[in-house]
């Protein structure tokens, strides 16, 4: 089958033509270059290049040419630019291995491609298109392992898995995503060097975690992950569950819409709201994420307590009012894992429609309180304003009257 890169080229045309004046190689590389082979869309702005050249000759090179030129990865030998609207990393050929005990791994330059290609994760990433010969280079013929839905790596996985561990984890994302098959030994060797994803980032691990919560099936990668005892490493409270427990949980993982938060969500009611928070740190998940994840858990929590009980509309007022802008994915989830016959998003429809979850504070302003009950600021109008909270929730939209007519009636019963 012919394949073309046209698109790609014609955008990398000025770096090709810079490079190859100055004597140097240039060539596409990884993603792009294996899902054109797959004959899978190749509409991504984001485009990966490696080089002979260093990264002082690149930037002397760029010059000129791109739009925008970031250095922030030039130490591990890498520099981006903006190329007509596209994202594009050039990075000098490598070898790139973690020392025993090292979180950074250690970084020598090549002027061969081929041992660049080896130290790539799998035979499927290691082909290389040159931009200005469209030449396709696939010397550990990673284009018969696309063929036969294989997984291999360039050299033995003892080596490949001990120079970068993460790539145990993006062996699961690939084994989810595209369906390859692992080859004999693969698995072994994961198993037997799990222990090193110790050296590798948090920040590394949660990005391809997410990476792998993201595909509309993770199981056959959550599955490698458990069996090798790699997640032993990444996601500690899971594996530590009994084995009921556990097929439960990743039963409920998998079902749940693919976006990674409400994934790992359903964890919570298991393994409760302080470990949750606390992988979250682990992971270095962001603060507003957390707190999105920590709200979405709760609201399982919540839904998994009411069971056949019903909801009353005080119910839905309170649960809308306490999931805020995660409702609409609290409720995806919900009904994605069946926990709730439906009574409760029906009910959430019903009040929408009437206007019933718009605004759920209180009717009266503080200022409306202070001149109703005659107070200064201070914490009695605080403790006012909570009690017209509970009352809305409670009873629903009232009326600015009626509030106050019910809030002086209280007052007046509390003093």
């Amino acid at each position: 089958m012919t394949v073309s890169f046209d698109s790609q080229l014609k955008v990398l045309a000025p770096l090709a033509d810079r490079f190859d004046g100055a004597g140097h190689r240039l060539y596409l590389v990884g993603g792009v270059v294996r899902d054109a082979l797959m004959g899978r869309e190749v509409d991504t702005p984001d485009l990966d290049l490696t080089t002979d050249a260093t990264p002082d000759q690149m930037k002397v090179l760029v010059d000129g040419v791109v739009d925008a030129v970031w250095l922030q990865g030039e130490r591990f030998g890498t520099i981006g630019v903006r190329l007509a609207g596209h994202t594009v990393e050039i990075t000098t050929h490598r070898a790139e291995a973690y020392v025993s005990g090292s979180r950074k791994p250690e970084v020598s330059y090549s002027t061969d491609l081929v041992e660049d290609l080896s130290r790539r994760d799998f035979t499927v990433n290691a082909m290389a298109v040159d931009v200005v010969d469209e030449v396709l280079h696939d010397p550990y013929d990673g284009r018969s392992d696309l063929d036969a839905g294989l997984l291999r790596t360039p050299l033995g996985p003892e080596v490949s898995f001990a120079d970068d561990p993460l790539r145990m984890m993006r062996a699961a994302r690939f084994i989810a995503g595209y369906g390859f098959t692992p080859v004999p030994g693969l698995l072994d060797a994961a198993t037997s060097l799990a222990g090193r994803m110790e050296i590798v980032s948090a920040e590394r691990k949660r990005e391809e975690l997410f990476r792998l919560l993201a595909l509309p099936d993770p199981a056959p990668g959550l599955a490698m992950l458990v069996d090798t005892g790699v997640l032993d490493h990444v996601l500690p409270e899971v594996t530590s569950m009994e084995p009921g427990v556990l097929r439960t949980v990743l039963d409920q993982m998998v079902r749940a819409p693919s976006e990674p938060l409400l994934r790992l969500a359903v964890l919570g009611p298991v393994i409760g709201s302080t470990a949750l928070r606390e992988r979250a740190r682990a992971l270095r998940i962001s603060g507003h994420e957390t707190s999105d994840l920590m709200v979405v858990a709760r609201g399982i929590d919540e839904v998994a307590g009411v069971g056949g009980a019903g909801w009353s509309d005080g119910d839905v007022r309170r649960f809308v009012a306490g999931t805020g802008q995660m409702l609409e994915p609290l409720l995806r989830l919900i009904r994605a894992i069946e926990l709730d016959d439906g009574d409760l998003e029906a009910a959430v429809r019903r009040l929408a429609g009437e206007g019933e979850l718009d605004d759920l504070g209180p009717e009266l302003d503080g200022a409306a309180v202070m001149a109703l009950l005659k107070v200064d600021t201070g914490p009695e109008v605080g403790e006012a304003l909570t009690w017209l909270t509970d009352l809305r929730l409670s009873e629903g939209r009232l009326g600015g009257d009626v509030a106050a007519n019910r809030l002086s009636a209280w007052w007046a019963d509390r003093h």
